[in-house]
């Protein structure tokens, strides 16, 4: 590195890249362990309940994830996961004409491929919470994920807007 490399400016994320708008993500805490990444999210905003859940899981089904492999909840906090991908599959891919997600859970989760980021995601919704968690393969990728977490929020898939950030509002 020469001298004249301190002077360099930085670059910037140019405007195609960045939404006028603040950031619906408050903070990402990121852990891995080998392969396996762990990006939990803490929403700006206020949180969401049962229905939303499956809304968003339904969303995502037909946005960004395919061959989904599996669909758990779990009752209360703590408890142990109850897989349902059959019914999902008996029930024409359609998570709103599942029996199991009529009644209101304390957890939805739905994990598949992304056709976004390519690699296997599971995404984890808490009821009556502002969290989220996300677990990838292979993805050490801090800035990405949170496009892609912002595009999911945002439900800008299939969009111009899609996997760009808020101008501001992430606390780090």
């Amino acid at each position: 590195m020469g001298l004249l490399d301190f002077f360099k400016k930085k670059k910037r994320l140019t405007s195609s890249d960045v939404l006028d708008d603040e950031s619906y993500i408050k903070v990402i805490r990121h852990c891995s362990q080998e392969a396996w990444h762990q990006y939990d999210v803490l929403l700006a905003a206020r949180g969401y309940g049962w229905k939303g859940m499956v809304d968003w899981a339904s969303y995502m089904s037909k946005a960004d994830l395919m061959n989904i492999s599996t669909i758990t909840y779990s009752s209360l906090p703590g408890s142990k996961e109850i897989e349902c991908i059959e019914s999902f599959r008996q029930n024409e891919n359609d998570f709103f004409k599942m029996q199991e997600l009529k009644d209101e859970q304390s957890s939805l989760a739905v994990g598949g491929e992304s056709k976004t980021l390519k690699v296997p995601i599971k995404i984890v919704w808490f009821n009556q919470t502002r969290t989220l968690r996300f677990f990838t393969l292979f993805l050490d990728d801090e800035k990405l994920m949170e496009r892609y977490i912002e595009t999911m929020i945002r439900r800008t898939f299939l969009t111009a807007d899609a996997m760009k950030l808020a101008k501001s509002g992430r606390i780090d």
